[in-house]
């Protein structure tokens, strides 16, 4: 049966499989390579669930993970939870013990079919040759229908082997409702609705989720923000989805937003949110302040409409068609008042003032001048991949996206470990651009393991460690939160990440300055070579700032040293400050 099931995956386009072979499995990785796909060997089973992650991110169609039943399945559970929270498609295939000895406690027994069905759109085990086919056709096509996830296929290993010689018979797929997973058009009423509620605005935001981005609809955001003179914030994923020099994009809102896009947010009269699940990480709460706005909500699925915030108008479609529709209905928007614009600009020179003269305070490297360094030289189309930790923050806030589906990260389930073996199915799916990977020195050492893939498959990635020997935004909440009690988040100096690089033969280098930092991810860059790059970052100056607390509202946020002054509340009232008679002296010289 395992020939006929890898035909089948080889028919839906299926040409790279990434897993570890076991018992259970090998038969159907026999299979694949009969077959021509190529197998990946990842070093860990998480390390094969994120490359198929962020395969299926960039090329926008399911990425493959294999892996053998107990131990190997429980591995992949971690990044098939992972793509379930971040909504990007892909198929998981596990082997399985022989049905003969289900529910003996058999060796690597686990029901992975019920340890994956809450984090899952689809999963089903083949007890019968037949149902191979039909299986993998429907979990892949489920995999991107509507909003895309997780599905996974198990097989035992005793029907693995049965021969089956019926394929001409065979029914496409298993008898699933596939409409179910479509959104239904807009619907012309509650677009309506919606038009008039933005068409009255004083101060419509669009706040763009990563759905935006599945739905290609980054052009009509676009052009509804300029109709109504409309700030754009993003959620973290969101950032995947416009881009961020567009003079309209605030960028990303939320615990560890800028400033400008919690302003923008959190002083918006009406707010226009796509393909996003309103997560407290990027409003701080729900209640009463968003309550109190007129929210529209458009979403693929139903049930992200309301679920954490009531919306004024709820609108269930494709975002892409449902934004189209607005356009088509929105009449001639007065011309408003741009102070409102005009102070966020304000907000965003103040808050980019302060962290200049914050770095230059810094002892070591401060990550955000890092971070912009690298933009600098990384060519526009860079796929950049992030771990988990504070270089995370520090690139949600200063990493500007220019091509949407450029930006992976782990944002839902925060998974330690996602750079490296993301970074890899990004370069697997996209080996003529260049890839990037932002990590951190605890989630670095959680899959470095996976280096090894680099020069085995020829898969040049450029890996920057933000090193500060700590946990640091768990030791951040420490500092803020447990009165400094600094438990259990400080590494020693082992390992030595430059050795780590030289045993999987890759260069290491350590930079002193931003200098060396631009030289060195140039040549990474323009030869392409893998390169480790690793930036020293002190620990107790390490502190993610802007910072809104767990539970606080977007205006109470923690702002940078040198912003206590700064109000993140807006008041009609407000004037531009008048330049001092130096600077102004200055202006007109020019």
């Amino acid at each position: 049966m395992v020939d006929h099931a890898a035909r089948v995956l080889k028919e839906l386009g299926v040409t790279e499989v990434f897993g570890v072979t076991g018992g259970s499995i090998m038969g159907f990785f026999d299979a694949l390579a009969l077959e021509d796909v190529e197998i990946y060997m990842f070093r860990h089973e998480q390390g094969a669930a994120h490359a198929a992650d962020a395969y299926g991110r960039v090329k926008r169609r399911p990425g493959v993970a294999a892996a053998t039943s107990g131990p190997g399945a429980t591995n992949l559970v971690t990044g098939i939870a992972n793509a379930y929270f971040d909504s990007a498609p892909m198929l998981a295939i596990t082997g399985q013990v022989p049905t003969s000895v289900f529910g003996r406690d058999a060796f690597q027994e686990t029901d992975i079919v019920g340890v994956t069905a809450p984090i899952t759109k689809f999963n089903y085990q083949v007890r019968r040759p037949e149902e191979a086919g039909p299986a993998l056709r429907t979990a892949y096509r489920l995999a991107y229908e509507g909003r895309p996830g997780p599905t996974l296929v198990d097989f035992p290993r005793d029907v693995q082997l049965q021969r089956y010689l019926c394929e001409e018979e065979e029914q496409a797929y298993l008898p699933v409702d596939f409409s179910k997973y479509r959104p239904p058009r807009p619907d012309p009423a509650a677009v309506r609705r919606a038009a008039r509620l933005l068409a009255a605005a004083l101060r419509p935001v669009i706040l763009v989720g990563g759905g935006v981005y599945w739905a290609r609809a980054w052009p009509e955001v676009l052009r509804l923000a300029e109709l109504l003179q409309a700030p754009v914030v993003t959620t973290l994923p969101g950032k995947n989805s416009v881009p961020a020099n567009h003079p309209l994009v605030m960028g990303p809102a939320g615990m560890h937003g800028r400033l400008e896009a919690d302003a923008a947010l959190a002083n918006a009269d009406v707010v226009l949110a796509v393909g996003t699940r309103f997560s407290d990480r990027t409003v701080g709460r729900f209640s009463p302040e968003m309550r109190e706005k007129k929210v529209i909500h458009i979403d693929s699925d139903p049930s992200e409409v309301g679920k954490n915030v009531p919306p004024t108008v709820g609108i269930v479609a494709d975002a892409k068609a449902a934004l189209q529709a607005l356009l088509r209905e929105l009449p001639a928007v007065p011309r408003r008042d741009r102070r409102f614009l005009e102070w966020l600009l304000y907000v965003r020179r103040r808050y980019e003032e302060a962290m200049e003269n914050w770095a230059r305070r810094m002892r070591k490297f401060a990550p955000w001048k890092v971070l912009k360094t690298l933009r600098e030289v990384a060519p526009p189309d860079t796929i950049t991949v992030t771990g988990v930790g504070s270089h995370q923050m520090w690139a949600e806030q200063h990493w500007d996206v220019y091509v949407p589906g450029t930006w992976l990260t782990s944002a839902g389930l925060g998974t330690m470990g996602f750079c490296v073996p993301a970074a890899l199915g990004a370069k697997i799916a996209a080996r003529d651009r260049p890839v990037l990977c932002i990590d951190g020195d605890g989630s670095f050492q959680m899959t470095m393991n996976n280096l090894a893939l680099v020069r085995d498959y020829n898969l040049p990635i450029t890996i920057v460690i933000f090193d500060n020997r700590a946990l640091m935004l768990v030791k951040h909440w420490q500092i803020y939160l447990y009165d400094r009690r600094i438990v259990a988040t400080e590494y020693t100096s082992r390992p030595d990440f430059a050795k780590i690089a030289e045993a999987y033969d890759i260069e290491a280098v350590r930079p002193t300055s931003l200098d060396e930092v631009r030289k060195w991810a140039d040549w990474s860059i323009r030869t392409q070579e893998p390169l480790v790059m690793i930036i020293d970052i002190d620990n107790e100056e390490d502190l993610v700032l802007p910072w809104v607390k767990p539970g606080d509202w977007l205006t109470e946020a923690v702002k940078p040293p040198g912003l206590e002054d700064l109000s993140l509340t807006y008041s009609p009232d407000w004037e531009p400050p008048r330049p001092m008679a130096a600077e102004a002296s200055t202006t007109a010289g020019r």
